[in-house]
């Protein structure tokens, strides 16, 4: 499928050629008809002589409606560019040629209409000031053809000309990133709220679940048409009409965006390649206020100039634009600039990168990377998405949170605006010559892979540095520090542990240990806590009072005052006590003695209280509540009232 739109000056006759192509008036508005000016977007479609399927958006002339102009050029794939043969080339001509020149249109034909109306000299005057007009553009050398839409002449030859452009175009690309930019937004009785737009960058489908941006409005698709026809699967370049569910047409506006949920997202900030238009009047300034259009999105915008102070006409340079709201683009997208006042068109451009760190202006680092990314190759492109660490999303980032570290290939194809075939080959490639790495489903540059190792070790040195008395770091505080998801975390440390970098802390039978309860502790191969000679003599005799007073041993801080809380926490990692709550302590032969014998009583008398637990143990209530809760938590007893019965787990399947 592809799509037309019309360019010219008012009256020249865009909206009654594009009638008697069609059959279609594309001239929706009763105002329209009864001013004879088209005044926003008008749509139709025909079929070629070669048998393709064809949509025309047709757009306004006068340079009030330039905006309703923009929001429907953006998704075309040829240009209809009309000029009156008794007029020749206006203002409006060259303002709507600058624009499809800007946006990169490169296939296009001329009609001359109204050619009955003028002799043939003078005829062939308009066709060579045209051909001037066109010769800096990238519709120089297009065929220009007189057209009458009355006579009908010239109109057979007109439509095999936009059929044979049209044959020499590339297929649109399919990436699997669906968006479609909102044209027109209307409701049907019985139907709801309908949009229309022209498809770009992948495929919707009937009853898919989709999200409109920036709002974040989540919806599904209860129709699709093309052409008034239904359809099942609406193709990328393809002009389609969208019945949404469950949103009012209050909540749209021309400039949204529907897509496909978490396939895009929205920016206040663009990195981009800024050409100022050769014939405006004044230079642009750092930091001037300008108008930013890209497909039907309209939004106010501050430019800030990266490498000069001012842009001169005709120069083109490099520039961030800070918008005054959140826009929805993609890489390699085109726009326009405009200034409010006096409202005209200045120029426009290339988005490099749609999700940029804030840059100081005049660094040649930050310049030579954005004519890298403008002039990437596509594997060099993929290689510079990967290697981006600039805060945007991604799998996980390095300290701090601030730069991506690992993509999936989805995401990898969508950043490079890529087909996911492609993509994918090319990582593949590159995993063999070394220069990327694969982790789960995640995608890595190896500078920043190798950053991600170091650090993830180093990490873990730092803790046994810091408090060698401890088996190791928890898995959980690692992934935390590394800002990793916990999917992503287990596939790292997978790798780690393979390559014996990191080894995880074996817990054994400890189903009672709150580390094995917390997913274990992760440490340096062959390291082991070992106590200084001071400390194992503290350790010892700390020990022989918990065996000396066996079933009321030191509460924690007792503990902690003889031997410091280091060398508690050692003690209960090493197991050699348990902990219940947060201050009763027991040896773990001990605590092991007191569970069998709650266990046995509560086999030969069926229940069990507190204060026969207490009695059967020799203890005293300030161990014997922590311990019945703590029995409870395992499963071991269930209380019912002021009583415990035998729970679901045995002693036996609790020290397996």
């Amino acid at each position: 499928m592809s799509c037309i739109g019309t360019a010219g000056h008012v009256d020249h006759g865009k909206s009654t050629l594009v009638q008697v192509l069609t059959g279609i008036d594309p001239d929706r508005l009763t105002e329209e008809k009864e001013r004879g000016m088209t005044i926003d977007l008008g749509f139709a479609w025909l079929q070629l002589p070669g048998g393709r399927d064809v949509s025309i958006v047709d757009v306004p002339g006068h340079e009030s409606f330039i905006k309703n102009m923009l929001a429907g050029v953006g998704g075309i794939d040829a240009a209809l560019l009309v000029v009156a043969a008794d007029e020749g080339v206006m203002p409006q001509t060259r303002e709507h040629l600058a624009i499809l020149d800007l946006l990169g249109v490169e296939r296009g034909v001329v009609a001359l209409t109204k050619a009955d109306l003028v002799d043939n000299e003078w005829l062939a005057l308009v066709q060579e000031e045209v051909q001037e007009c066109l010769a800096s553009t990238t519709l120089a050398g297009s065929t220009i053809i007189p057209v009458s839409a009355y006579t009908k002449l010239g109109i057979p030859e007109l439509l095999t000309e936009l059929d044979r452009v049209l044959n020499t175009e590339m297929e649109r690309k399919n990436i699997s990133r669906p968006r479609l930019p909102i044209d027109r937004v209307f409701t049907l009785t019985g139907h709801g709220t309908i949009v229309t737009g022209t498809l770009l960058d992948g495929m919707f489908r009937l009853g898919q679940d989709v999200e409109i941006l920036p709002e974040g409005i989540k919806t599904r698709i209860r129709g699709l048409q093309t052409h008034k026809n239904q359809i099942e699967l609406a193709q990328p370049g393809s002009r389609v009409a969208m019945n949404l569910v469950n949103v009012a047409r209050t909540d749209l506006v021309r400039g949204n965006v529907v897509t496909i949920p978490g396939q895009l997202r929205s920016t206040l900030l663009l990195d981009v390649r800024l050409q100022l238009l050769p014939d405006v009047t004044h230079a642009l300034v750092h930091n001037a206020q300008v108008d930013f259009y890209s497909g039907s999105q309209e939004i106010s915008a501050r430019v800030r100039l990266l490498d000069t102070n001012e842009l001169q006409p005709g120069q083109s340079g490099w520039a961030q634009l800070r918008l005054s709201k959140p826009a929805v683009v993609a890489r390699r997208d085109r726009f326009i600039v405009r200034i409010p006042s006096p409202s005209m068109t200045i120029g426009g451009g290339e988005i490099v990168d749609v999700t940029p760190r804030y840059h100081r202006r005049s660094q040649t680092s930050i310049i030579n990377t954005l004519e890298r990314l403008l002039q990437a190759t596509p594997e060099e492109l993929v290689l510079a998405v990967l290697d981006r660490r600039n805060g945007s999303r991604g799998a996980a980032t390095t300290k701090g949170g601030q730069g991506i570290v690992g993509y999936s290939m989805e995401e990898v194809a969508k950043q490079c605006n890529l087909a996911q075939d492609v993509t994918q080959q090319m990582l593949e490639t590159l995993l063999r010559e070394g220069r990327v790495q694969q982790v789960g489903t995640y995608w890595f540059a190896q500078p920043v892979w190798d950053a991600l190792v170091d650090e993830a070790v180093q990490l873990v040195k730092d803790f046994h540095r810091q408090y060698p008395l401890r088996r190791g770091l928890s898995k959980e505080e690692w992934r935390t520090r590394l800002h990793l998801t916990a999917k992503l975390a287990t596939d790292v440390f997978t790798v780690l542990q393979t390559r014996e970098w990191l080894e995880a802390v074996e817990i054994g039978g400890e189903r009672l240990s709150e580390l094995a309860r917390s997913g274990g502790l992760i440490r340096v191969p062959g390291f082991t806590p070992s106590f200084s000679a001071e400390q194992k003599r503290q350790v010892d005799q700390l020990l022989r009072q918990f065996r000396e007073q066996r079933f009321v041993p030191p509460v924690r801080s007792e503990a902690e005052a003889l031997v410091g809380p280091e060398i508690v926490n050692a003690l209960i990692e090493q197991g050699l006590l348990v902990k219940l709550g947060d201050t009763v302590l027991f040896l773990k032969e001990v605590y092991i003695e007191i569970l069998q014998k709650l266990v046995q009583y509560l086999r030969d008398h069926g229940s069990i209280t507190a204060s026969e637990a207490r009695d059967a143990i020799g203890t005293t209530r300030k161990y014997i509540v922590p311990l019945l809760e703590h029995m409870d938590a395992l499963r071991i007893t269930r209380r019912q009232g002021d009583e415990r019965i035998l729970g679901t787990v045995s002693l036996d399947q609790l020290f397996e």
